[in-house]
């Protein structure tokens, strides 16, 4: 999993979702700095549960590459009863979810 950030400057405009702790969790993070590429994505470990932040404006994950990651059949409605929460709008989708900022939505 990547590790946490804690010495960087914080993300001004961060988008991504918050997901419990465990399997789920680890695979997102790495998914999204797979799924978007060129932007700073921090994860911060908060015991229970897991922040994943992305700088930009937006962050998608697609159900493949958490897929691959996790190493075993995915449906996006996984993540959707894992994450109690969420930094942004979202779109979401059987095949990806997308976060964004209201003012960037286009």
């Amino acid at each position: 999993m990547r590790q946490p950030v804690s010495t960087e400057t914080p993300i001004a405009d961060p988008v991504g979702p918050v997901v419990q702790s465990g399997e789920l969790a680890e695979a997102v993070a790495e998914a999204a700095a797979i799924d978007n590429p060129g932007q700073r994505v921090d994860v911060r470990n908060r015991g229970s549960y897991v922040r994943v932040e992305v700088d930009g404006g937006q962050c998608v994950l697609r159900r493949t590459t958490i897929e691959e990651q996790l190493g075993r059949p995915f449906q996006m409605r996984e993540l959707e009863i894992s994450m109690p929460s969420f930094v942004g709008r979202i779109e979401t989708g059987t095949e990806q979810v997308r976060f964004f900022l209201a003012h960037r939505a286009g």
